[in-house]
């Protein structure tokens, strides 16, 4: 029996230290997709929650692709050095404002309503993990606050 508890211990223990090996707060597939992916897993998303044509999710791929690819080249951009937190700011912001433009043009008014809409939502949730835990489950959503203890 020891003879079996042994080795199947050793495996548990080398298989969790193998799966620490991501940095805390990534996801390890999600940093490893490259723009093509992400482009084309967020274009399946909008086309699924704003019912869009073929010709509008083709138009759609496109655009996330261009700005999938200008945020991985500013990613790049912060990580080779440090630089002006605010300039990376306004040069984010006016990327999103680009490319909601472009959205807005292939979108119908109702889809890019629902669009804003979902981003929002997305949004505040982001904010509320900033100060705890926020849980969203059967439409509920709970919120664990930090507490300075």
């Amino acid at each position: 029996m020891k003879k079996f508890l042994l080795p199947l211990l050793a495996l548990a223990l080398s298989a969790t230290a193998a799966s620490a090996q991501v940095a805390p707060g990534q996801d390890a597939t999600r940093s490893q997709r490259t723009p093509e992916e992400m482009a084309s897993h967020q274009t399946q998303g909008l086309t699924k929650q704003l019912g869009l044509s073929a010709d509008q999710s083709a138009k759609v791929q496109q655009i996330m692709l261009t700005r999938d690819q200008d945020m991985l080249a500013m990613r790049s951009q912060t990580q080779a050095g440090p630089g002006d937190r605010k300039q990376m700011r306004a040069q984010m912001m006016a990327g999103r404002t680009k490319y909601d433009d472009q959205l807005k043009a292939v979108l119908t008014p109702d889809q890019f309503t629902k669009y804003t809409a979902m981003q929002a939502n997305r949004r505040e949730r982001g904010m509320g993990m900033q100060d705890g835990k926020v849980k969203q489950k059967d439409g509920k959503v709970k919120i664990k606050a930090k507490t300075d203890s």
